[in-house]
């Protein structure tokens, strides 16, 4: 047998699905979630150094394509890595090293369906969510004429951008999530395991009428990384610590936990309606720290401005370390809310 041949049969027994090793499905719904977020994606202290290829095409609403690319990703830690994005509409390379993070092309924070692309693949359940106001069940559920054991979230004036996260039957092994009362949803499948993770192949996700399709075209371990891998080229500018201005579209896929504003009788009554832009600042642990009217009707400003103080986000990190953000949050007022 070729020394080629040996090592694709490595190849192929690293890709194995040996859903087997996987801990077996809990019976407590919140334990199903806990179990679930430390065994899929590729989060984790423990993990060796990896090197990823994901190609992905990004689809409107009626179905014409938008966008192609390739994400890569060289992973040491979460303070030292190599990510890139490349594609027609948007080039960029971050260099995370001890110095500071450093980017080459778009000087742009990537957009929604860029962070999509990372966050389905490598943290598509986050290590830490708050269920406090929601009641959890655990029952079964057809998808894709597939079964699968499925944990819903559901809270009378609370919600999560997730409201359902679905399993193989036996293991807690995500294959499903729907959000907005399935007006968003995101299907996992072809299994693999990578150092006693799982992550899917093939995802497709929908989001806000935008259809996401991601294949990942190979992943490894990388006994070895040369520092020479992880080095700034001459053109990359660092990026100044801490906070930062994102994009409310982009922030919108990061965004937890929800909780809908009270429409005051009597605006109601005077069929005022319309939408409140909000200034808002998300601290480091992804809370709403303040939040500031600028538009909008004045009768509907200040529900508006209670309301987001209670919203949640995923931390945003740069390099590692969880960072300040300054973003827009509009607010849609309408008869029958």
């Amino acid at each position: 047998m070729t020394s080629n041949a040996v090592l694709l049969i490595i190849l192929l027994m690293g890709f194995a699905p040996r859903t087997q090793d996987a801990p077996t499905m809990p019976a407590d719904p919140a334990a199903i979630l806990s179990a679930a977020a430390n065994v899929n994606g590729l989060t984790g202290s423990a993990l060796l150094p990896w090197r990823l290829r994901v190609s992905y095409q990004i689809f409107d609403d009626k179905g014409h394509s938008k966008d192609s690319g390739v994400y890569e990703e060289l992973w040491v830690s979460d303070k030292k890595y190599k990510r890139s994005y490349t594609s027609p509409s948007f080039t960029q390379t971050d260099f995370a090293t001890d110095r500071g993070l450093y980017r080459s092309g778009n000087q742009n924070w990537p957009g929604p369906q860029e962070i999509m692309v990372r966050t389905e693949i490598v943290d598509p359940i986050p290590p830490a969510l708050n269920l406090t106001g929601f009641r959890l069940e655990s029952k079964r559920r057809s998808v894709d004429k597939v079964n699968l054991q499925c944990v819903t979230l559901k809270g009378d004036w609370i919600f999560l951008n997730n409201d359902a996260y679905c399993f193989q039957p036996d293991k807690p092994i995500l294959r499903f999530t729907s959000a907005a009362g399935g007006k968003s949803d995101t299907l996992y499948n072809d299994i693999l395991m990578f150092q006693g993770h799982f992550l899917a192949r093939n995802i497709r996700a929908t989001n806000a009428g935008t259809r996401l399709v991601l294949h990942i075209d190979s992943i490894e371990q990388e006994p070895t990384v040369n520092d020479s891998d992880l080095t700034p080229p001459p053109d990359a500018i660092r990026i100044p610590a801490g906070k930062v201005a994102i994009p409310q579209q982009t922030m919108a896929v990061l965004l937890l936990r929800t909780l809908p504003p009270h429409y005051p009788e009597s605006a109601k009554a005077a069929r005022i309606t319309g939408t409140v832009l909000l200034q808002v600042t998300i601290g480091k642990d992804g809370r709403v720290t303040s939040a500031q009217a600028i538009s909008g009707p004045n009768d509907l400003r200040k529900v508006s401005t209670e309301a987001a103080l209670k919203w949640e986000y995923r931390p945003f990190l740069i390099a590692g370390e969880a960072a300040e953000v300054e973003t827009t949050l509009p607010i849609t007022f309408t008869i029958g809310n």
